[in-house]
């Protein structure tokens, strides 16, 4: 029960095509992990993992204490944006008010409690003041915040992340994880992100995504060589004055001549 997770020994993938091999991941209950690798990598597929979304074909995934399908009511998730229609009727408080859907009667309607506990979150989020805001009059960071709302109403023991300010400016990026430090102190949050940076100032643990594995050093420290394996190319990794601040670019080119895009 220490664990807030553990992915023993796990396969997976999609299709004939496996895209996690054999791979472990066990994070203690309490404190941010931040998950990170290259597009494809598997890093999405962790998290549908926890959510009981998809079932390894071999190994073993315990959420919880208990099945990923178990734990799922104390489970809250925050889908990237881009995967929400923004022509979606509704205000922003309809959609932190959906984050009950599952939790109620079927046909039932929202409590006095639940528009209470709503109202209650979209302000430690900071975005209490747009609640009749339609949804697509939010700028992007408004709208990530709805989402980090819509899953905290559920007072989840375990938060799942998936690229939660990819479209946030940098007040709403900070407002999300200075959230998240408050409320992680008895709370497990796992935070998809392509920014190594942001994760590396503001998570407690990284793990690298990658080549069909996953790589955890129970730090922010990730080794050069476990990002150029999961990314395929040569890297460089620049320090900023913090043992844990890195950043990783991609080399302009690599062995074949063919360039690189930038990772971010």
């Amino acid at each position: 029960m220490n664990s807030a997770f553990r992915i023993q020994q796990v396969t997976v993938g999609y299709r004939g095509h496996v895209v996690l091999h054999h791979v472990d991941l066990d994070f203690p209950r309490g404190g941010i992990l931040g998950l990170i690798g290259p597009n494809g990598a598997g890093k999405s597929t962790v998290l549908r993992l926890l959510l009981g979304l998809i079932a390894p074909q071999e190994g073993r995934v315990e959420v919880l204490g208990t099945s990923p399908t178990l734990a799922r009511p104390k489970v809250g998730y925050v889908p990237q944006t881009l995967s929400l229609s923004r022509d979606l009727p509704g205000t922003l408080l309809d959609l932190v008010l959906s984050g009950f859907l599952g939790l109620q009667p079927p046909g039932g309607s929202p409590s006095r409690e639940e528009y209470d506990r709503s109202r209650e979150w979209m302000g430690l989020v900071g975005i209490d003041h747009l609640e009749r805001r339609k949804l697509s009059e939010l700028s992007g960071g408004q709208l990530q915040l709805g989402l980090v709302a819509r899953a905290l109403v559920r007072q989840p023991d375990l938060l799942l992340l998936d690229e939660p300010t990819a479209n946030a400016d940098a007040r709403a990026q900070g407002a999300v994880f200075a959230l998240l430090d408050e409320i992680c102190r008895d709370r497990t949050a796992v935070v998809v992100s392509h920014d190594i940076g942001v994760l590396s100032r503001n998570v407690g643990s990284i793990a690298c995504v990658g080549a069909g594995k996953i790589v955890s050093h129970g730090s922010t420290e990730v080794p050069q060589e476990v990002i150029e394996e999961a990314y395929g190319c040569p890297v460089e990794l620049i320090g900023h004055g913090h043992p844990h601040r890195i950043l990783a670019h991609h080399h302009p080119h690599d062995d074949s001549g063919h360039r690189h895009g930038g990772v971010s």
